[in-house]
Parts: structure tokens; C-alpha cells; sequence
């Protein structure tokens, strides 16, 4: 059952109907692992899972959460995801349990839905909080990558004066795009205190 009134859960409405056909699915902010875990017991058997994450301990924890799939490949990198998705090219850890932590080179491309759940770690230093610029930066290297048919779904959260820049940041970009090529939305609850995490959509025509 979705909860209407969670924004991390409600966006669950979209990715269940792209998953549907998805073959490469990518998590830009890996953190505990969650959405990965989520994103992986939905995927098409044999599609491929990317989780990027710029903290080592979050690619630890997405590891642990990950380790013994064998129905699809995962590739879980640690690196910043605007460096990477600006040029596709990943150094990954590829953790499937038997092979845990073998590195290799490859690149991340025609990708079918992309995830941003922006913001802190949960449970780390608050200090390191995604940022607007390489946020956007990030952004536009995924649309770049992305199919034509591709779906992004972008969570901020403007309750601290660094996520309102940021919330802010997303919102003017993304309101920019030009409407042959996408269609863009935004859900938010507007009843509620203390401005509550809001989920920006994009979907290639």
C-alpha cells in the first residue's frame, strides 16, 4: 500500500509503471540502500542496476543490502554522481557475492530511469548534503543518458536553508526544458508544516 502522504513512497506510483519495460535503471544517490532494494525486486530479470554514491559507507551499506541478487546485474559506484552521468564512464565495484569488489571500467548508458533522493545520508554528517550546482550538473549529465522514453524522479527537501537552495535550484533548471522533448511535474503535499520533501518528474516524449 502506498503512503499518499510519503513522498519517498509515493514516487513508487511512477517507477512501478517504468520498471515495467526498463532495462537500465540507475539510484544517482545510493545512500543506505533502500531505493536500490526497492528498484531491484521490481526490475525486469536481466536489466541491469546502477547505485552511485560519493560516500564509501554508502556503498558499503548498499553492498550488505544487495549482496546474493543473481536475477539482475548491479554495478555500485562510489564516485560523485555529476562526474560520473556527465560522461557515463564508472569505476565500479561489482558486488553480486561471489565476486564481491571486483573493479573494472564501463559505461553507464540508455538509461530508462534515473533516481535522485537528494539531501543527507540518513545516520551520517549532515555537512555532506548534495549541493545546486553539481546537483544540476548531475542532472543534466542523466538526461544526456537517458532514452527517449527515460523517466527521472527527483526528491528534495527544502526544510533546511541549504535544501531550499538546492529545491530551488532543481525547480528553475528543470522548468526550463523544452516541452517537445519532456513532460515535467512536480508533487508535493500543501497542508502540512515545515515544508515536507517534494518530488519533481520528468519523462522524455
Amino acid at each position: 500500500m502506498i503512503n499518499y502522504n510519503h513522498v519517498v513512497q509515493f514516487q513508487h506510483i511512477f517507477w512501478d509503471e517504468q520498471l515495467k519495460s526498463a532495462k537500465t535503471v540507475v539510484d544517482a544517490t545510493a545512500g543506505n540502500g533502500h531505493d536500490l532494494v526497492y528498484l531491484a525486486q521490481h526490475c525486469l530479470p536481466g536489466s541491469t542496476l546502477w547505485g552511485i554514491d560519493k560516500q564509501a559507507k554508502a556503498i558499503e551499506a548498499s553492498t550488505k543490502r544487495l549482496r546474493g541478487r543473481t536475477d539482475i546485474t548491479y554495478h555500485l559506484v562510489h564516485g560523485t554522481h555529476e562526474d560520473i552521468l556527465a560522461t557515463g564512464n564508472a569505476a565500479a565495484a561489482h558486488n553480486d557475492g561471489s565476486a564481491a569488489n571486483t573493479k573494472f571500467n564501463t559505461t553507464i548508458t540508455n538509461i530508462d530511469l534515473l533516481i535522485f533522493n537528494l539531501g543527507y545520508l540518513p545516520g551520517s554528517d549532515h555537512t555532506m548534503m548534495t549541493k545546486p550546482d553539481s546537483t544540476i550538473q548531475a542532472i543534466k549529465g542523466g538526461l544526456d543518458l537517458l532514452n527517449p522514453k527515460g523517466l527521472i524522479t527527483i526528491v528534495t527537501y527544502p526544510g533546511t536553508p541549504e535544501g531550499e537552495r538546492e529545491d530551488e535550484a532543481v525547480c528553475e533548471f528543470i522548468s526550463t526544458l523544452p516541452q517537445k522533448s519532456y513532460d515535467v511535474a512536480n508533487w508535493k503535499l500543501i497542508n502540512q508544516a515545515n515544508k515536507p520533501p517534494i518530488l519533481y518528474i520528468i519523462k522524455g516524449r
